[in-house]
């Protein structure tokens, strides 16, 4: 593929924490597979633009989000995204295997799917040269379809699914906010397989201060009740990771 159009677009939305969203550079920049771009919308001060394209890598662009939030971030992404595939990268989160791309792709060959991979929970505390890793924990619950209907189990650094997707779907839904991942998991699903890439790739920074805002604030109590009256889920509770989220 060409510059122009390279085989994956890989999109990265960052709110003022440059040392992590450098981390999660490096591991694309590691890929076996080159041939991609990274989109950094930066959410915040600007220090993710000066950070992303510091490294001198012309595969990486970075600007400014011209909206306001993560999920008019990712859009903007998607509005000048290049790519065949796209691939869904937080700013806290990297990948461990220098073949991820490559796997991907392998996957998403056989046809129109959203691709999923499982990772990590890596706590972190504070050390005399930054951070240290405490311990990691599994994240590998099984997921279907049907079981994402009732449960979110996907990590979102973990998806890639085909960029022609959102011609037939649309862009990601801000209406749904926090939830915005879970809805496009259960739009795509709905048509689509859910395809699994083999063995573990995502290293999911846990800092305590980046860790998911409490399920019972009253915006995360709006936006899923918007997600469930939109795929007629009924009453469920937000289980958005809390299997294995610290608490």
């Amino acid at each position: 593929m060409s510059a122009e159009s390279p085989t994956f677009s890989v999109i990265t939305p960052t709110h003022r924490r440059p040392e992590l969203l450098e981390r999660a550079v490096h591991s694309v920049r590691r890929q076996s597979l080159a041939d991609w771009e990274l989109l950094v919308i930066d959410d915040g001060d600007g220090s993710g633009v000066q950070a992303a394209l510091a490294v001198g890598d012309a595969r990486v662009r970075a600007f400014r989000n011209p909206g306001r939030g993560q999920v008019a971030a990712r859009n903007a992404g998607l509005r000048v995204a290049r790519g065949r595939l796209i691939h869904l990268l937080d700013d806290d989160d990297r990948w461990d295997d220098d073949t991820h791309l490559e796997a991907v792709a392998a996957v998403l060959e056989s046809g129109a799917a959203l691709a999923y991979r499982a990772g990590w929970l890596v706590e972190e505390e504070p050390a005399a040269d930054g951070w240290r890793e405490v311990r990691r924990r599994p994240f590998n619950p099984p997921t279907t379809a049907a079981s994402l209907r009732h449960d979110n189990t996907l990590l979102v650094s973990g998806v890639a699914y085909p960029a022609a997707l959102h011609a037939d779907l649309g862009l990601f839904d801000e209406d749904i906010g926090h939830y915005w991942d879970w809805d496009w998991w259960l739009r795509v699903t709905a048509r689509h397989p859910l395809r699994r890439v083999p063995g573990p790739a995502v290293l999911m920074s846990w800092r305590g201060s980046n860790a998911s805002s409490d399920p019972t604030a009253p915006s995360r109590v709006r936006d899923l009740r918007r997600l469930c009256d939109k795929h007629g889920l009924g009453e469920i509770e937000s289980k958005n990771h809390d299997t294995v989220w610290p608490g």
